[in-house]
């Protein structure tokens, strides 16, 4: 009697699986390093959006009734608490899950930045943040 396959032998399926755990074992940090890099360079881009706006208000009163709505508006930021005004200086807080940046503009208009780890962030979660972040 002639015999047709039927199906695929155990070896084949175990050779499936191996060749898919090593995969799995190379892209879940590939991604987790991603997206860590993501949250950093966007915790940035978030803060940046306000760099030429407060210090513009900070040294000249130009554009401030506008600033804590649009700030209040994004939920990654904290709260301002107070108008942007003139002459004043303003900290602006940008949380992701992993990474935390700070902004603090001087009553001169000049900023500077702090990145932190948050949430569940680790050390080496920081290092990205602070690399995709540019600091």
């Amino acid at each position: 009697m002639n015999k047709q396959a039927q199906g695929f032998t155990l070896i084949e399926l175990m050779i499936v699986v191996a060749i898919i755990g090593i995969l799995a074992a190379v892209a879940l940090p590939a991604y987790k390093d991603y997206v860590t890099s993501a949250q950093g360079s966007g915790a940035m881009k978030g803060v940046s959006t306000f760099a030429q706006k407060i210090p513009t208000c900070i040294q000249t009163g130009v554009g401030c009734d506008t600033i804590k709505e649009e700030v209040n508006a994004n939920p990654k930021f904290t709260d301002l608490a107070d108008e942007v005004t003139q002459d004043e200086g303003v900290t602006l807080v940008w949380t992701e899950a992993k990474c935390k940046l700070t902004a603090s503009f001087s009553d001169t208009g000049s900023v500077t930045y702090l990145m932190e780890k948050a949430g569940t962030g680790s050390d080496e979660d920081l290092v990205l943040c602070k690399k995709s972040a540019g600091l």
